[in-house]
């Protein structure tokens, strides 16, 4: 049993070396693992250290924005609630979000959360000229209305009815200045076919005349006396100005108005009238149908007069670019150039016979109605004119004016 045990001895040396060198290498994992872990979390504690700087500047930085946001509302809060304008912001959904003092002067039904349109149909009685609003009260207010970004808009308003009314005088002045020279340049012109009719007439008196030479000189009396009607006619249709009734209208039917009034001319001189109107039925217009009719009637009367027998109008209306575009042109001569800039004053014409107010009657109503009007070559050389008038920018409104 002693020789036993001393042959198994140096087993068990072996055994306890392969041990003691597992167990190192066991220990130099662990260290080298130790050495890893260690300076995995030495850089993980960079890393959350950096973080943590990271996240302190940007709440620094929301901070200080927050703070600038609040600055800047309540710098925005003092200036509307000081700002003589009217401000009232609506959202996406037609809801009033926000309104300054003086928007509530002039809307005092205003109130946050409601319609914007309600709020429209109990205060506006119809819209005007140069984007203004004339309120139930009686006061014009100029709109100024801009999109937001969540499909909303911001409308500023300001009361412009003093402003206006200056404005209207300002223009019945200069309208009364002009009508004082048209009344000495008129009663040239009114005497020239004046001392034909008086003397036609003296003509009439003679008991030598025969039946012949006395239908004769009738004719040519009528025909001085119409001269002399027109002259004042046209003078009266050009001082009118500003005493215009505005109404809505459809403009399809105002020209068609226009086209029965003088269809006998053009029988007579054997032209035509080509006519497309192309709208829908709820297009409106704001102004005076007579006096749109008329001025239309003036434009036609001068293509027939300058064109001479057989001439071809057309007449269209369209949209563009959001106004209504009246043209009228014809195959007649044309305008020359050296008088294009002229054929708009008064008391200026071509013919032997013409007024000289037609066009500047045209003129006049047109800008009345905030439009104008200019004159062109037509493509078949002949004149043609151009109105352009707003359309009514509230059509719904304005129907149930209507009815």
């Amino acid at each position: 049993m002693q020789r036993e045990k001393a042959m198994a001895l140096p087993q068990t040396q072996t055994d306890i070396r392969e041990d003691q060198q597992a167990l190192a290498e066991a220990f130099s994992v662990f260290n080298n693992l130790s050495e890893q872990l260690t300076s995995a979390y030495g850089q993980l504690e960079h890393q959350v250290a950096e973080l943590n700087t990271e996240l302190a500047r940007s709440r620094e930085e929301k901070v200080k924005e927050r703070a600038q946001k609040e600055h800047l509302a309540d710098r925005l809060s003092g200036l509307l609630e000081a700002l003589p304008a009217a401000v009232v912001l609506v959202d996406g959904r037609d809801r009033i979000d926000r309104f300054n003092p003086a928007a509530e002067q002039l809307f005092p039904n205003l109130s946050w959360g409601r319609l914007w349109s309600e709020v429209l149909s109990e205060s506006v009685s119809r819209a005007m000229g140069h984007g203004d609003w004339l309120l139930s009260d009686g006061q014009r207010i100029s709109v100024t209305q801009r999109p937001l970004a969540d499909n909303g808009q911001i409308l500023v308003m300001v009361d412009v009815t003093e402003t206006r009314l200056m404005e209207e005088r300002l223009e019945r002045q200069d309208r009364l200045s002009a009508m004082g020279e048209m009344a000495a340049q008129l009663a040239h012109q009114i005497r020239t076919p004046l001392a034909a009719s008086v003397l036609y007439a003296g003509q009439l008196r003679k008991a030598a005349l025969n039946a012949q030479q006395r239908e004769a000189f009738a004719d040519k009396l009528l025909s001085g006396l119409r001269h002399t009607e027109q002259l004042i006619s046209d003078m009266l249709a050009f001082s009118r100005g500003g005493n215009y009734i505005a109404q809505s209208m459809r403009v399809c039917g105002m020209l068609q108005t226009a086209i029965h009034a003088i269809e006998p001319r053009f029988k007579q001189q054997a032209a035509r009238l080509d006519f497309a109107c192309l709208l829908d039925d709820d297009v409106l217009i704001s102004g005076n149908q007579d006096a749109l009719s008329g001025a239309i009637i003036n434009l036609i009367d001068n293509a027939l007069n300058h064109g001479g027998e057989g001439v071809c109008i057309a007449l269209t209306a369209e949209l563009q670019d959001g106004a209504l575009r009246i043209t009228l042109s014809d195959n007649g001569p044309g305008i020359p150039a050296d008088v294009k800039k002229q054929i708009f004053d008064p008391f200026f014409t071509t013919r032997e016979r013409g007024t000289g107010l037609g066009l500047a009657v045209v003129q006049a109503v047109v800008l009345e109605h905030q439009g104008s009007v200019t004159a062109a070559t037509s493509d078949g050389g002949g004149a043609q004119f151009v109105i352009t008038l707003p359309i009514a920018e509230a059509a719904e409104e304005i129907r149930s004016l209507e009815a």
